[in-house]
């Protein structure tokens, strides 16, 4: 049960001491305390619990403290997430007793989301790092304390499709605003608080210098939120329309009918759910046209570093954490975009069906001449195609390299570059680079190409080489 506390003043300084969880022997405990200090006009133990602090009283002093530090949007948070759960439960306990395994209890028995409960334990982590700092406490119990698991949410972006059927959809009045959301990719707040100053019509850019949190004007949440976004095409003819309708009578660009700053509730709620309905789409958050920007961007094959520029995240992890199932041309991981547009271009030009048959036609159990025998005449699937060899010398030199008929290629129609040295009968020369071909675009034999190309002994089976000077 709850642990039962005697508090009394005596001779000016305060007596505070943890009495047991048992009413009855909590009294007795009391009794023999107020008979102690009757007796010696004092308490023995007085010096060393005038030293103690109740977490409550450390909450006070804390939040006078974070006052002078933070905005007062994150303030409130602090102080509803201390009210409503932190303090019912520790405010009245010596925060030296509060241990690891009092706040896991605690955590495990809060009745809200993980994402919830990191908020809450956010104020709680800060206020006993100040007390562990000021000395009220030996350990900080919160360094233990590990936040709960988060589940990402989905994210659901519209299409282009989308975007334009919306754009065509909702109210003139405000169809430049969400123009300029869909395309910048800026938050809410930093929009509503948009202001004609910070929109540099010569330098193609806005500049995001403030934001807005429950009609609070400040700066931006993160330093990488204060930016530059440049502003693409449809953006600038947003903007200079918009010019027509603010410009001269209002500091802010975008205002509601009423001449006042946007609402997120308001705008929600009478503008994008309405729009979105009307346009037959499902029902999201406003924060979407944030991702669809990113999505819309990243898909056309703009760099992810760009988009996080014009978005303010702080790192490109962020960018691909949340987008990366949302981007079309990032799909392919095997490595075809980089062999088809980087290393090998002409694989593109390949034809399927002859490379099909040329695979099936190749057997590994044969001998590579009974595979030429029984190959398509143009091609030979038995050898390996012709290595250039360019160095400075050994003209007319000719070695063979090994074939390995075991292992098959699958698809091997690419140039391969290889550097080190080969052997010209008891010659050596310095390679600086060796370029191989197959002759076949299906299936090959494999080589084995060491450091050292030497000779074949006798009786090996070898592919034909041309070394050029």
């Amino acid at each position: 049960g709850d642990v039962w506390y005697f508090q009394k003043m005596v001779r000016g300084r305060w007596v505070k001491k943890a009495l047991s969880t048992s009413l009855s022997e909590a009294k007795k405990q009391r009794d023999a305390i107020l008979l102690e200090i009757q007796v010696n006009g004092g308490y023995a133990k007085q010096e060393q619990r005038a030293e103690v602090h109740l977490f409550g009283e450390v909450a006070q002093q804390w939040v006078k403290i974070k006052e002078t530090k933070v905005k007062s949007s994150t303030l409130k948070d602090y102080k509803g997430a201390m009210n409503h759960y932190i303090l019912p439960k520790f405010g009245n306990v010596p925060i030296d007793r509060i241990s690891y395994m009092d706040i896991e209890v605690f955590i495990s028995r809060l009745k809200c989301t993980n994402k919830r409960k990191s908020n809450i334990l956010v104020p709680v982590r800060d206020l006993f790092k100040m007390a562990h700092r000021a000395g009220y406490i030996d350990k900080n119990p919160m360094t233990l304390v590990e936040n709960p698991r988060i589940e990402k949410p989905d994210i659901y972006p519209l299409s282009m499709d989308e975007v334009n059927a919306f754009i065509g959809n909702v109210l003139p009045y405000y169809r430049n605003f969400f123009i300029v959301a869909f395309f910048t990719g800026m938050r809410f707040g930093e929009m509503s608080v948009l202001k004609w100053r910070n929109v540099d019509f010569n330098l193609n850019v806005i500049k995001v210098r403030e934001t807005r949190v429950r009609g609070e004007e400040g700066m931006p949440k993160t330093k990488k939120s204060v930016r530059d976004v440049d502003i693409l095409p449809p953006v600038m003819e947003a903007l200079r329309d918009q010019r027509k309708k603010t410009m001269g009578k209002s500091e802010y660009v975008f205002l509601n009918k009423k001449g006042c700053p946007l609402l997120p509730n308001s705008i929600n709620f009478h503008i994008w759910k309405p729009t979105l309905a009307k346009c037959g789409l499902a029902p999201r958050s406003l924060y979407q046209t944030r991702h669809t920007f990113a999505t819309l961007m990243l898909d056309a094959g703009e760099l992810p570093g760009w988009v996080q520029k014009m978005m303010g995240h702080e790192s490109l992890q962020m960018i691909h954490e949340k987008y990366y199932a949302h981007i079309k041309n990032y799909r392919r991981d095997d490595g075809s975009a980089f062999m088809a547009n980087v290393y090998g271009p002409s694989v593109a030009d390949a034809n399927p069906e002859e490379e099909h048959c040329a695979a099936e036609k190749f057997n590994p159990k044969l001998t590579p001449k009974q595979n030429r025998q029984a190959g398509p005449k143009s091609q030979s699937a038995g050898f390996i195609g012709n290595f250039n060899f360019k160095n400075g010398g050994g003209g007319g030199n000719r070695t063979r390299v090994r074939e390995q008929s075991t292992e098959v290629s699958t698809c091997l129609s690419r140039v391969f570059h290889f550097a080190g040295r080969a052997t010209c009968g008891p010659k050596r020369d310095q390679l600086s680079r060796l370029e191989f071909r197959p002759c076949l675009n299906g299936q090959s034999a494999w080589a084995i190409l060491q450091n050292d190309v030497r000779p074949a002994p006798a009786g090996e089976h070898w592919g034909p080489l041309a070394l050029s000077g």
